[in-house]
């Protein structure tokens, strides 16, 4: 029986419901899994029925000020994460050593010295490459995310390309070429309940769903009313709510996707798990990045080029979300001209296994 350890970045959501995806796809190849993660992933995987043992690990975290992330608190921060990578790096070392995995899945977790020690290879799920490769071919940049670029995406990409054996990098845009042989392409990775839906003629609805993270934007909703109903996921109603026509606050919610399904547009973060979510359900989008972060304000720019979406700011939700819904026919147009979409999940788990058989 093939045996397969995920550790999975807990900060936000949307690691664990990618790697979930990979999980339910190698479960039904008869793997044994198991799931080492923290934070939002500990509460994720709390109930999932497709792995054996679910491992508590620390979190790794920006540094940041006021909310927003601060480049220089994450770097005086980086003694505390060396201490937490100790300590993850301790906790593993016993599982591995107990269950001798034929292979590790990494998914922004930086853990990798016990799988080397032991010789067990890693897996890495990652797109930095195309973060990278996006970032040198669009001309004009915002000052703001060149820190962020070169002192964590930048860096993120030097280590996927020299430490794990091999790289799952998934992107939106189906031509793009590679820039190192060490990744390798596959499709966006999605919760397999992602599928496009045809319309119908229930009321309007838009669905903001904002990173799970700290550094999520917030939602304020100021008009009193609007031409559409609104879905509010991940956050808990304002003490003004009552005063609010059409708006509905559904705090932290696991299971998204029927909601998300219903929407006519949705308003996310720049995470990529949550714009591969909605590009595979066919959904116009508005993207807001978290501000300062350069792979965010990258998947908007990516978003924007195949037509499917537009972009704002935090402080412009509003505005931009009555003109993003005005231009839903625009962007439902251009979903029509993409090619179709492929199950990045199912090749992810088929990369894996025959990782596995190469490797061995």
């Amino acid at each position: 029986m093939t045996r397969v350890l995920f550790i999975v970045n807990g900060l936000g959501l949307g690691n664990s419901t990618r790697c979930h995806s990979v999980i339910q796809s190698l479960h039904e190849r008869g793997a044994k899994i198991s799931v080492a993660t923290s934070g939002n992933g500990l509460w994720y995987f709390g109930d999932r029925p497709e792995f054996d043992k679910l491992i508590e690990l620390q979190s790794l975290h920006y540094g940041d000020v006021n909310g927003k992330i601060s480049i220089a608190k994450t770097i005086l921060s980086v003694p505390q994460m060396v201490g937490v990578l100790k300590s993850n790096a301790r906790i593993l070392m016993q599982i591995l050593k107990k269950d001798r995995p034929d292979v590790v899945v990494t998914d922004s977790e930086y853990s990798f010295r016990p799988m080397k020690r032991l010789g067990i290879p890693i897996v890495a799920l990652n797109n930095s490459d195309v973060v990278v490769q996006s970032f040198k071919k669009i001309a004009t940049k915002p000052n703001t995310i060149r820190s962020q670029f070169y002192t964590v995406e930048y860096t993120d990409y030097l280590y996927h390309r020299t430490i794990p054996d091999r790289v799952l990098s998934p992107t939106l845009e189906p031509n793009l070429s590679g820039i190192n042989g060490q990744f390798h392409r596959i499709a966006p990775i999605v919760r397999r309940e992602c599928h496009a839906r045809a319309y119908s003629d229930k009321p309007a609805r838009v669905v903001i769903m904002l990173s799970g993270s700290v550094f999520g934007s917030p939602v304020r909703l100021s008009n009193k009313k609007f031409p559409f109903h609104i879905d509010v996921l991940g956050r808990s109603a304002p003490s003004d709510y009552h005063d609010r026509e059409g708006i509905t606050y559904h705090s932290k919610v696991k299971e998204s996707l029927e909601i998300l399904a219903s929407a006519d547009l949705v308003i996310i973060n720049g995470g990529f798990s949550a714009v591969s979510e909605a590009f595979v359900m066919k959904k116009p989008m508005l993207v807001i990045p978290v501000p300062r972060h350069a792979e965010q304000w990258i998947n908007g720019e990516t978003i924007r080029k195949l037509g499917v979406g537009t972009t704002t700011d935090e402080e412009n939700l509003e505005n931009a979300m009555i003109e993003a819904f005005d231009s839903i026919g625009e962007f439902q147009q251009a979903y029509a001209k993409l090619p179709v979409i492929r199950n990045g999940a199912t090749e992810a788990a088929d990369e894996i296994l025959r990782f596995i058989r190469t490797f061995s």
